[in-house]
């Protein structure tokens, strides 16, 4: 059923027969109504549903995140929407018709500043791990502040936490805390720098290893 605005000279707002009135950018506009089919879908279109399933949730653990640090896209797709596109072509892999993150080709942000460099990986016996880097300040867009953060992603539970600034890059090592709810899990991680700038902007994203809980 529609909905008129100001009027039977206004717009409308829903479904009258085969068309639809909606609001775009404050303008009454008229588009037809989408047409439903009983054909069953094919194989292809299963398994490209499948692939954009996955991507969408597992994306929208850290959407605010990607929004923040991840480069747009030169096709004009907003930051989320290049992810999204990153991801389904590069960061899934199918076993047995069933698609899975890849979580080596995973990445948290996408961006200009150097990254972080010669990272080595340490789990600790208590709940924790450390990781060691370079410094390489001397690189152009690099600076001795940039931020490290850290990204942990335990997979039986669907859930990232985020070591946000836990150390800058001159620091050249860190040691973190797994957080509780998270101490016998089986995590992923991934290292990113992000500037100090005003309006900031980070590094491409690296994958560290797995902490096995």
């Amino acid at each position: 059923m529609g909905t008129l605005q100001n009027g039977l000279m206004g717009g409308f707002s829903g479904k009258v027969g085969p068309v639809v009135g909606a609001t775009w950018r404050n303008k009454n506009i008229i588009r037809s109504a989408p047409q439903l089919s009983n054909k069953p879908r094919s194989q292809a279109q299963l398994s490209n549903q499948s692939n954009f399933g996955l991507v969408s949730t597992f994306l929208a653990k850290y959407r605010a995140f990607i929004n923040a640090y991840f480069i747009p896209d030169a096709d004009g797709k907003a930051a989320y929407g290049s992810a999204m596109s990153y991801h389904r072509k590069h960061a899934t892999i199918k076993i047995n018709g069933l698609y899975y993150m890849n979580y080596l080709k995973v990445l948290i942000s996408k961006g200009p500043l150097p990254g972080v460099w010669n990272l080595t990986f340490t789990q600790g016996a208590i709940n924790s791990f450390q990781l060691t880097w370079d410094d390489n300040s001397e690189q152009p867009l690099a600076a001795p502040n940039d931020l490290l953060t850290v990204a942990t992603y335990a997979p039986a539970l669907h859930t990232f936490y985020f070591f946000e600034a836990c150390a800058e890059r001159q620091d050249t090592s860190v040691q973190l805390t797994i957080p509780a709810g998270f101490t016998e899990q089986n995590l992923q991680l991934w290292a990113t720098f992000t500037d100090q700038a005003k309006h900031p902007t980070a590094a491409t994203s690296c994958y560290v290893g797995e902490v096995n809980g």
